[in-house]
C-alpha cells in the first residue's frame, strides 16, 4: 500500500520536532550542570577570596573539654568534609576520631569518592573498621620500613588540610596542635600525587615523594610555598637553607628533636647573634634530644609544662617564614617514615598567628 504524498511531509515535520525537542532536553541538562558547579565554585571563590589559608590550633587547657565548641580541631575538620563535593582522600596516621569517621562516612553516602591511607600498624582501629564495613577504600603501608606519618587530607583536588593533628580524640583536646588548611589546586595536585603512590603502592616501590609537579607554588597574595615528601625527597637540604638564612630569629615547636644537623645549624645561628627560641615536648627529651646540647650552649629553650603533648613540628624564622607539617626533627622522619613538610614564606599573618602559639606555650 502506498503511502499518501500529502502524509509524508506531516511524518518528517513530527521527527523533526522530536529531534528538537531531545536537543533542548539535553541543552537544558548541561546548562542545569553547569550552573550547579558555577554556583559551587563561585561560591567556594567568593568564601576564599581575602584570604586563601587559615590556621588553626588545638584548644588546650587545664579547663574542662568542651566537646562542643566549633572551634575544637575535629569540629572544624568535620566542617571541611561536610563541604566537599566530589573527593577525600586522607592519609592519616591514626584514625579513632568517631566525629571524623562520621563525617567521611557521610560524604560517602552522599557521592563523594572517599579514600583513605593509614598506618598498618592502627589498621585495626575501630573507625577504621566503621569506613571499611560501608564499603570506603583504605589502604595501608603495608608494614614498610617506616611509619606511615602523614596527617593530610584533600578535598575536592582542591584543599589541603596538613599539619601535625592526628584524627584523635588526644590530638583535638588534649594535646598541642596545628592545622594549616590551603586553597591551592597545584597545591592539592602535589598531596594528591603523593597519596595516589601511598594508596596503589605502599612499599614505595615509585618513589613515593621522589617527583613534586609543583615544588614552588605561588599564590595571589604574594605567598610561596615549598613542598616536600619523604623520604622521596631531600628534606635536610631545604631545612639547613632556611636556619642558616635567618637575619634576625628563630622560634621552634619541637614534639621531637634528635637530628643533629639541624641542632648543629641552630646552636651556630645563635653563637653568630641570632635569637634562637624553643620549646620541647618533655616526654621525647632523652639522650638523643637536641634539648641538653642547646641548654649546655646557652640557648633559652624550655620544655613544655602540658598534660598532653607538646606535638607541634614548627619552625618560624625572621617572623616570616613558617616551616610546618607532619615532619619531626628527626632522621627517621627524614629517611624512613612518609611525611609532608612545607615551607611557607612571604606571609607575616601566618607567621604571626604560629609565634603567637609559641607564646602562649612558654609563658
Amino acid at each position: 500500500m502506498n503511502v499518501d504524498s500529502d502524509q509524508q511531509p506531516d511524518v518528517a515535520a513530527d521527527t523533526n520536532k522530536s529531534s528538537r525537542w531531545i536537543q533542548l532536553l539535553f541543552v537544558l541538562c548541561v546548562a542545569v550542570a553547569v550552573g550547579f558547579l558555577l554556583r559551587y565554585y563561585t561560591r567556594k571563590s567568593q568564601e576564599t577570596a581575602d584570604r586563601t589559608w587559615d590556621v588553626y590550633f588545638s584548644g588546650v587547657s587545664t579547663a574542662p573539654i568542651d566537646k562542643n565548641t566549633p572551634y575544637s580541631l575535629d569540629k572544624r575538620l568535620v566542617a571541611r568534609l561536610a563541604d566537599a563535593a566530589m573527593q577525600i582522600d586522607a592519609a592519616l596516621y591514626r584514625l579513632d576520631s568517631a566525629p571524623i569517621a562520621d563525617a567521611l562516612i557521610e560524604a560517602h553516602h552522599r557521592g563523594v569518592q572517599v579514600r583513605v591511607v593509614t598506618e598498618t600498624d592502627n589498621v585495626d582501629e575501630a573507625e577504621i573498621e566503621r569506613l571499611q564495613e560501608v564499603g570506603i577504600s583504605v589502604a595501608d603501608d603495608d608494614d614498610h620500613d617506616g611509619l606511615m606519618h602523614h596527617k593530610f587530607i584533600v578535598i575536592d583536588e582542591r584543599y589541603v588540610w596538613t599539619g601535625s593533628y592526628n584524627t584523635t580524640y588526644n590530638g583535638a583536646y588534649r594535646n598541642n596542635n596545628n592545622v594549616i588548611f590551603i586553597d591551592s589546586v597545584p597545591l592539592a595536585y602535589n598531596f594528591t600525587q603523593e597519596f595516589r603512590d601511598l594508596f596503589l603502592d605502599p612499599q614505595g616501590k615509585k618513589s613515593a615523594g621522589a617527583f613534586i609537579a609543583y615544588p614552588k607554588i605561588a599564590l595571589a597574595d604574594g605567598m610561596q610555598i615549598f613542598t616536600y615528601f619523604s623520604p622521596g625527597n631531600d628534606t635536610i637540604s631545604p631545612l639547613l637553607k632556611e636556619i642558616n638564612s635567618a637575619e634576625k630569629s628563630i622560634h621552634f615547636m619541637a614534639f621531637a628533636f634528635t637530628h643533629d644537623m639541624l641542632g648543629n645549624a641552630m646552636r651556630d645561628r645563635f653563637k653568630s647573634g641570632i635569637d634562637v627560641q624553643g620549646v620541647f615536648e618533655e616526654r621525647q627529651v632523652d639522650k638523643y634530644s637536641e634539648y641538653e646540647a642547646m641548654k649546655k650552649a646557652g640557648l633559652p629553650v624550655v620544655l613544655d609544662r602540658n598534660g598532653g603533648d607538646m606535638h607541634h613540628k614548627v619552625i618560624v624564622i625572621d617572623a616570616e617564614t613558617v616551616i610546618t607539617g607532619s615532619y619531626n626533627f628527626s632522621k627517621n622522619a627524614e629517611k624512613r617514615n612518609d611525611e609532608n613538610l612545607l615551607i611557607i614564606k612571604g606571609n607575616r599573618e601566618i607567621a604571626a598567628a604560629y609565634l603567637a602559639e609559641f607564646e602562649k606555650i612558654t609563658r
